[in-house]
């Protein structure tokens, strides 16, 4: 995967994608799986900013159970099986502990079960999505509060505590390398893509959009890409986009944004993940009481998220502040007393926007929608070319996209394919058998690696993992960047080489990982930026620079 992107501004494309979030990549990967001509640029790096910015969570839908759409429910169901078959390697079954207890009829035993038979009956059948055995579902079950307490004790603190209810949800090793994955598979089927290439004024004929003036954020250079159909998918961007040509609207326009915010703490429970409440209140015909958030085992770690920040600054302006990271403490410590969590157990703090439609923003209440926007602007405004995808969540992003490709498709006209999406393995995750893929790797490359980095290079690379290795035994790097992260030299070189890595924060925060789980330290930092400046040609002025980058995505949280 290289960056050409002159070889943008020479041709004309069937489609252009606005935006590489996981909406845009899955845009670019369906369209490109049909055979249609597509071109995909993004102002950062890809999935850089939302897509990145989340729980890592696939859900499974029971949170639209409250509000009795039971349609979303299944939506978002079968579309986490979809990404467990896609990406086998790069998804978990997790399981989630949600208590019950005596203080509401809604937090009860009872009402729980009943929750769990219609969310049954919601996702009857859909496991038959996924192919190999070896990645389908444990069954559901209720745990007693003796058996709760013997599990996890500080769940002691919750009141009136009457059991627990285990539910399975799809947890992604890296949302980073999952959208990723979609741009990768995206261009092996003929895509061309560049990251840092800004989409400004959209190109207008007559009543048609024919393209967009783009600017390479990297030299400053300017230029035109051409497309019979251009798709909006830049996230909370999106509106402003449409703004540059008078009369393009969403069906519903976007009212303000609110932040997210997680916190990488030291790990609190290493098996289950736990769903709490607070007193942050939510929406629903029939709630649990206040907002959850979420403590999920992560890598040797605990993500904890998330939170209800209405954006008051610009969006190009997010980040987590040391008031944050404070006041969300409070939250869970009031939740789990014996943790006793303080600002010195984050290691880790990361922050994502979500659009509000809603007329009043209120600042004490999560007041996500989770409707994506799918508008076709011949219609609605009487300006063709252009189509706006505007996404919700992660886990229905591919759906999201067969339904926007399906209307371009139609456009078009033609002889275009059907959306392959469901049953088509992304570029790394082709894998019949996860178990003995894995074993197979042990065993393989045992004598090269210790097992903790052969499971390390297969969660993040898949079916890859051979010309990984091969390529780290080539060139003498199969060693760790630092002692205690499994990261290894090859994987910088690779992702500058091979997967259009250009900033160090692209290798440390998203090809990697390596930084999302504390910093990892001055020296594997400059080691990182050592091994990109052998290839991108940096002297040392730059890669201080990109140091310096790096390591500011840690002092605003740490004052």
């Amino acid at each position: 995967m290289q960056r050409n992107v002159r070889q943008l501004a020479t041709e004309q494309y069937d489609i252009l994608v606005i935006g590489g979030g996981i909406t845009g990549s899955c845009i670019a990967h369906d369209a490109a799986l049909r055979g249609l001509s597509v071109a995909l640029v993004e102002k950062n790096d890809f999935g850089a900013c939302t897509s990145s910015a989340s729980s890592k969570l696939l859900h499974g839908g029971i949170r639209y159970l409250p509000k009795a759409q039971f349609h979303k429910v299944r939506e978002s169901a079968r579309e986490q099986m979809i990404f467990q078959h896609l990406a086998p390697h790069l998804t978990r079954w997790l399981p989630f502990l949600i208590p019950t207890d005596k203080s509401a009829l809604t937090k009860g035993k009872a009402a729980m079960k009943v929750a769990m038979l219609v969310y049954g009956l919601c996702c009857a059948g859909l496991s038959s999505l996924i192919r190999d055995p070896g990645k389908q579902p444990p069954p559901r079950e209720f745990l007693s509060s003796a058996e709760v307490l013997k599990k996890i004790p500080m769940l002691s603190a919750i009141e009136k505590l009457t059991g627990a209810q285990i539910l399975l949800e799809s947890h992604m090793h890296s949302s980073e390398r999952m959208t990723l994955a979609f741009v990768k598979t995206a261009v092996k089927n003929g895509a061309h893509v560049a990251n840092y290439v800004q989409a400004g004024q959209l190109l207008v004929e007559g009543k048609r959009v024919a393209g967009v003036r783009a600017k390479d954020c990297l030299n400053g250079e300017e230029f035109s890409i051409r497309a019979r159909i251009v798709i909006n998918s830049a996230g909370p961007y999106s509106q402003a986009l449409n703004e540059t040509v008078p009369g393009l609207r969403l069906h519903h326009k976007l009212t303000g944004f609110s932040r997210g915010v997680h916190l990488v703490t030291r790990q609190l429970e290493p098996n289950y993940a736990m769903a709490l409440t607070t007193r942050k209140k939510t929406e629903g015909f029939i709630t649990r009481g206040g907002r959850h958030f979420f403590i999920l085992p992560w890598r040797g770690c605990s993500l904890i998220g998330t939170t209800n920040v209405p954006l008051t600054g610009k969006l190009d302006d997010i980040r987590v502040t040391k008031k944050d990271v404070e006041d969300f403490l409070l939250d869970i410590n009031e939740a789990l007393p014996s943790v006793r969590l303080t600002p010195t157990d984050v290691r880790y703090a990361f922050t994502g926007i979500y659009p509000i439609i809603a007329r009043e923003i209120k600042p004490d209440t999560y007041q996500g929608t989770g409707e994506f926007q799918i508008v076709d602007h011949g219609r609605k405004d009487g300006i063709d070319g252009i189509v706006t995808a505007l996404g919700a969540k992660f886990t229905t992003a591919r759906n999201v996209a067969r339904q926007a490709v399906d209307l371009v498709a139609d456009k078009l006209g033609g002889n275009i394919a059907d959306g392959r999406t469901v049953e088509t393995q992304l570029l790394e995750g082709r894998i019949d058998d996860i178990a003995g893929f894995t074993a197979d790797c042990l065993e393989h490359y045992s004598s090269l690696l210790p097992e903790s980095s052969i499971l390390h290079l297969m969660r993040n690379y898949g079916s890859m993992t051979e010309e990984l290795i091969g390529l780290g035994k080539k060139q003498n790097m199969l060693a760790k960047i630092c002692p205690d992260r499994e990261t290894l030299e090859i994987e910088i070189d690779y992702g500058v080489r091979h997967e259009m890595a250009v900033t160090l924060e692209d290798i440390i925060f998203r090809r990697t990982g390596l930084g999302t789980i504390g910093y990892p330290g001055d020296e594997a930092v400059a080691r990182c930026a050592a091994l990109m400046a052998e290839v991108l040609g940096w002297d040392e002025p730059e890669k201080k620079r990109q140091i310096v980058m790096v390591q500011r995505r840690y002092d605003s949280w740490q004052g």
